[in-house]
C-alpha cells in the first residue's frame, strides 16, 4: 500500500529563525551500496538512517543549493557571509543565472555577490560590522528588491546572530533582507539547503500583495469575481533549478491542455509573484525533496492543497502527474483523452530509438526522484537497468523504490564519491551512464558513453522530454569513440586494489558520524 509522502511530517517552523535541518526533521539514508531489497529491509528496519563511511571523499554543502534557489530571484543582491572559501565555487552561478533567465525571454541582470569575506579577528568579534556595512553597500549602490544573507559555517558555530542584524536594518533599507542558514556542518543532507532558502522565502519574502487603487461598486465585484475565478483554475507548477525553461514550456502545456491556468514559480520570480502565491487552487511539486518545505508551509498559510507525489520524466510518470492534478479538478475524462493522444503520438515518434536501444545496459545517478523516474523510463522502453545512484534516499522516494521489480538491483546512496561510483560501475560494465552534473568525466575515464541527466538548456520532462531522452541516449551510442579513447588514453587515478574491492566494505552502522 503507497505511503503518504509528507505523513506525520510539520509544517510550522515559520516562529523560529531557522528550520530543522533534514537529519531531524525527514531523516532518510545518505550512505549504502547493496542491493534493492537489503535498502528496502534496511528502511522498514531504521538501520538505513544510520549507516556512514569509513572513508569519505568530499561531498557538496547545502549552502551551494541554497544559493541556488536564492540566487534566482528578479533583482536580487547576494551576500555570503563567510571566509572566503565558501564563495570560491560560485562563480558559475551567475552565468547560469543569466542563461536561465535569457532562455525564459527575462532580462540578463547581471548578478552580484558580495562577500564579507570574515578573517581571524572577525571570528573573535563576530564579524557583524561587515555584514552591516556590506547591506548597507548594496542597498545604496545596487537598488535591489531582495538582498540575501547567506550564512556559512564559520558565523554559525561562533553564534553570529544574523538575524539580530536584520531587525535591526530592516526599518533603513527599501530592500527586503532574507538571512539564510545554510550553515554546511549541520547536517549530512545538503538537501537540508532546500529547506533553508524556503523558510527564507517564507519568513521574509511573502506578504501579503499590495491593493489596487480603490474601484467603483461595479468593477470592485467585476474585478474580485475574475480574481476567484482565476485562482480556482490556476496550478502553480513548483519548478527547480535542474530544469530547463523548455521543460516548463512542456509542463504549462499539459496544464493548459486540461483548461487549467498553469504558473511557474517560485525560481526566476519578482516579489510580486511571490506575494501571489496564494492565488491559487493547487500547488504541484515537480520534485518533492525540493519542495515539500515550502509546499507544506504555504498549506498552512493559505490552505492551498499540493502534490508531491511524482516527477514527470517518462511516459508513466506523466501520465500520473497529469491524472492527479485532473482528479483534483475533476477532470478524469479530459486527462484519459491527452493521454491517450499525447502516448500515440509519444510512441509512434520514439519507435526508431527504441529498436536502437532495446537490451542495452543503462545506469542512473544523480539526485533521487529524477532518477527513478529516469531509470523507470528508459526501462519501459526495453533497456536493462543495471543500477542507480542516489544523492541521498529518504521517504519520498520510497514509493518508488518498492516499485522496483528487481530485488537484485544495485543502488548505491553517496553524494559525490566518485571512487565507490567508480567501482561499481567498472564490475556493471553498462553501455551508457546518465547521471548528475560533474560525474560524466570520471565515467568517460572508464570508457563509458554517457550523456547529462539534466541541463538549463535540454528539455527533459513531459512527453516533448520523453522522446529528448530517447533521442540523446540513442545519439550517444552511435559512436563511442570519444570515451573509448579518453580511457585508453587518459585512464582514471584509482587503484587496482581499490577497483577490485568490494565497496560496500567501506560502509559502517551509526558509530561514525
Amino acid at each position: 500500500m503507497a505511503v503518504k509522502l509528507n505523513e506525520n511530517l510539520k509544517y510550522n517552523f515559520l516562529s523560529s529563525d531557522e528550520p530543522p535541518v533534514r537529519d531531524e526533521r525527514v531523516g532518510g539514508c545518505i550512505a549504502y551500496c547493496g542491493s534493492c531489497a537489503g535498502l528496502r529491509g534496511d528502511f522498514k528496519s531504521g538501520c538505513a538512517h544510520a549507516q556512514n563511511r569509513k572513508f569519505s571523499q568530499s561531498g557538496g554543502c547545502q549552502l551551494g543549493l541554497a544559493v541556488g534557489i536564492i540566487n534566482s530571484l528578479t533583482r536580487a543582491v547576494t551576500i555570503i557571509h563567510s571566509p572566503l572559501g565558501c564563495c570560491s565555487g560560485l562563480a558559475g552561478l551567475s552565468g547560469v543565472r543569466k542563461t536561465s533567465r535569457l532562455s525564459r525571454g527575462l532580462s540578463a541582470e547581471e548578478q552580484t555577490f558580495i562577500h564579507t569575506n570574515m578573517d581571524e579577528l572577525d571570528v573573535v568579534s563576530g564579524g557583524l560590522d561587515k555584514l552591516r556595512r556590506a547591506v548597507i553597500y548594496a542597498d545604496q549602490e545596487y537598488h535591489p528588491e531582495v538582498i540575501s544573507i547567506v550564512n556559512g559555517c564559520v558565523p554559525g558555530i561562533i553564534g553570529a546572530d544574523i538575524d539580530a542584524v536584520v531587525r535591526e536594518l530592516e526599518p533603513q533599507i527599501s530592500a527586503r533582507i532574507v538571512p539564510i542558514h545554510c550553515e554546511g556542518f549541520k547536517s549530512r543532507f545538503v538537501s537540508s539547503g532546500y529547506d533553508a532558502a524556503n523558510h527564507g522565502i517564507l519568513k521574509y519574502l511573502i506578504r501579503d500583495p499590495k491593493e489596487y487603487p480603490q474601484l467603483t461598486e461595479e468593477a470592485q465585484i467585476k474585478y474580485d469575481f475574475q480574481k476567484k475565478y482565476r485562482t480556482s483554475r490556476t496550478v502553480n507548477i513548483f519548478n527547480v533549478g535542474s530544469n530547463s525553461n523548455g521543460d516548463e514550456v512542456e509542463l504549462s502545456r499539459l496544464v493548459s491542455a486540461l483548461g487549467l491556468i498553469p504558473k511557474v514559480v517560485p525560481l526566476n520570480s519578482t516579489v510580486d509573484d511571490l506575494d501571489h502565491l496564494g492565488e491559487a487552487a493547487l500547488n504541484v511539486s515537480i520534485c518533492a525533496t525540493h519542495d515539500d518545505y515550502i509546499l507544506g508551509h504555504l498549506k498552512e498559510r493559505y490552505g492551498t492543497e499540493y502534490l508531491l507525489d511524482v516527477l514527470p520524466i517518462g511516459i508513466n510518470c506523466t501520465n500520473t502527474w497529469i491524472r492527479k492534478i485532473a482528479a483534483h479538478f475533476h477532470l478524469e475524462k479530459e486527462a484519459e483523452r491527452l493521454i491517450e493522444q499525447e502516448n500515440r503520438e509519444l510512441k509512434e515518434a520514439i519507435a526508431p530509438f527504441v529498436e536502437e536501444l532495446k537490451g542495452k545496459k543503462i545506469f542512473v545517478g544523480g539526485g533521487e526522484t529524477r532518477i527513478l523516474t529516469t531509470a523507470d523510463f528508459y526501462k519501459s522502453i526495453g533497456m536493462e537497468l543495471v543500477g542507480i545512484k542516489a544523492h541521498n534516499l529518504d521517504r519520498f522516494v520510497e514509493n518508488l523504490l518498492n516499485d522496483i521489480d528487481d530485488p537484485n538491483l544495485t543502488v548505491e546512496v553517496a553524494a559525490g564519491q566518485p571512487a565507490e561510483e567508480l567501482n561499481t560501475l567498472n564490475k556493471l560494465k553498462p553501455d551508457i551512464y546518465i547521471g548528475h552534473a560533474g560525474a560524466n568525466g570520471w565515467v568517460t575515464k572508464l570508457g563509458i558513453p554517457n550523456i547529462p541527466l539534466f541541463g538549463a538548456s535540454i528539455n527533459y520532462m513531459g512527453y516533448s522530454g520523453a522522446f529528448e531522452l530517447a533521442r540523446r541516449a540513442a545519439r550517444a551510442l552511435k559512436n563511442t569513440n570519444f570515451s573509448k579513447n579518453i580511457s585508453k588514453y587518459v585512464g582514471h587515478p584509482l587503484t587496482d586494489e581499490w577497483m577490485n574491492s568490494d565497496p560496500n566494505n567501506n560502509i559502517v552502522q551509526g558509530s561514525r558520524f
